[in-house]
């Protein structure tokens, strides 16, 4: 098992009255939502169409899943989504996450969620420029997977440089790098890409996989993964946003049990409105190997560790 532990030097100095009080709504919420039986936060996957065909993307297996299930591969108009948009928000919920399929061929739609939520997360593969919208803007999660090539070659096109130029200076913007068996070797190329394209942070998910699957981190890969980020914070210090006790729950998958996607805390939607599993997909046998950083971090956040708590300030929840 790897274990890593904060020292105490660095509990006390997260231990800040900034972020305890942040720690306390925290609580607060999550109190709320079981109380009147609503999440904290939705998932949309706006659309089945994307622009890319990636080695590792969840989504299309997903997808295909339902194809071979003979379900429906219908989606919501503009206007279903939208009356989607502001039923939740009439519940309370204020924080919503794009996604899909690529969100942003769905533009329209990310500028009517922008209007109605007050947070808005966008995981997009970034071969679209994020356009500035009028008053608050959204949190993007741009993916990246490695030095050229590799970054080309998961994403089955040569899409690297248009990637980082639709990137460049945006502080709107996180790196997110999606660690698997193609690419954990290249942690601290990423670190460095991102670090010089000048955008708000990086932060890691481990691949999330059926058991057996080639991609999934084990043994070697992992330990070296593990290794990678832990050299990348060292490193980079803040600019990587994930902490020591993060990492720890990707690899013993503590945060299985009290999933907040399996306990209704985030509420994850297909395109055609269908509830779905989890962000990941829709089947509990995912659960075993799950990497994702949702429910590892609010998993963390639930542990109230300090290290958390400073290092998703950039977050809004």
């Amino acid at each position: 098992m790897i274990c890593m532990t904060l020292s105490e030097n660095s509990i006390l100095k997260a231990l800040t009255p900034d972020n305890v009080k942040r720690a306390i709504p925290l609580g607060f919420g999550l109190l709320k939502r079981a109380a009147k039986k609503r999440p904290l936060a939705v998932n949309y996957d706006l659309t089945y169409s994307c622009n890319l065909r990636c080695e590792h993307c969840y989504f299309s297996r997903a997808v295909e899943e339902k194809r071979l299930q003979n379900q429906s591969l219908d989606e919501l108009t503009d206007e279903q989504w939208i009356k989607t948009f502001r039923y939740h928000h009439s519940l309370g919920i204020n924080s919503a996450a794009l996604t899909g399929g690529e969100p942003t061929l769905r533009m329209n739609l990310i500028k009517e969620a922008v209007d109605i939520f007050p947070m808005v997360q966008i995981a997009t593969n970034g071969l679209i420029k994020m356009p500035k919208f009028p008053g608050k803007q959204p949190v993007i999660w741009t993916s990246l997977d490695g030095r050229p090539e590799t970054h080309n070659a998961i994403r089955g096109a040569e899409v690297f440089d248009r990637v980082i130029e639709n990137i460049q200076n945006d502080k709107r913007i996180f790196i997110s790098m999606a660690v698997s068996a193609s690419n954990y070797d290249e942690i601290d190329v990423v670190a460095k890409i991102a670090h010089d394209a000048n955008v708000r942070g990086l932060f890691f998910l481990f691949y999330t996989g059926y058991p057996g699957d080639p991609l999934l981190l084990k043994g070697k890969s992992l330990r070296k993964a593990v290794k990678g980020i832990s050299k990348a914070m060292m490193e980079y210090g803040d600019f990587i946003v994930i902490s020591k006790k993060m990492i720890e729950t990707y690899v013993t998958k503590s945060h299985v049990p009290t999933c907040i996607f399996k306990n209704g805390g985030v509420q994850s939607f297909y395109p055609n409105g269908k509830r779905k599993y989890c962000v990941m997909g829709n089947s509990p046998a995912l659960c075993a190997n799950c990497g994702c950083i949702v429910p590892v971090a609010s998993h963390c956040l639930a542990k109230f560790d300090p290290e958390t708590i400073e290092k998703l300030k950039k977050f809004p929840f």
